[in-house]
């Protein structure tokens, strides 16, 4: 087995990259919340009667678009997280990370932007970019660690 080296600058740029999506989650996560607030509209009768809302199920779209962005980005945040990390223990080279990485942000930006603005072509397109950068940096990891068995 061979000693894998972990570069520090692919560390960078993959945690500054999983950083930075993790608070645009967080903020998608805030932004439902506030809009619940805005509209006076609720999902549990709770939280209806102690600030004075309405309570509705299911969401309002405004609600649910924020809400289903929100669940989208943590359903896909995760695979690239763990993928990642292998790619990075791995010691995988620094320029695909980063075109991983790039790949995957943007994908990700485009994603909630179209979602928020119900644009279907560009929320499928900016899906597509970031499942194929979840795949590729999968695979590469995949190929790093085994071939390290040798």
């Amino acid at each position: 087995m061979q000693a894998m080296h972990i570069s520090p600058i692919l560390t960078e740029i993959f945690g500054l990259t999983m950083i930075a999506l993790a608070l645009k989650a967080l903020l998608l996560g805030t932004c439902t919340a506030a809009t619940r607030g805005r509209l006076k509209s609720f999902l549990h009768a709770e939280d209806a009667a102690w600030l004075g809302g309405a309570h509705v199920n299911p969401d309002p779209e405004a609600v649910a678009r924020f809400g289903r962005a929100h669940r989208n980005d943590l359903e896909n945040l995760l695979p690239f997280f763990i993928a990642g990390v292998f790619y990075v223990i791995a010691g995988g080279p620094v320029w695909a990370g980063a075109i991983y990485c790039g790949a995957f942000a943007i994908g990700r930006v485009l994603h909630t932007f179209a979602y928020l603005h119900a644009r279907p072509a560009l929320r499928r397109n900016g899906y597509t970019i970031g499942f194929l950068a979840i795949v590729a940096i999968s695979l590469h990891a995949a190929w790093l660690l085994t071939r390290s068995l040798s």
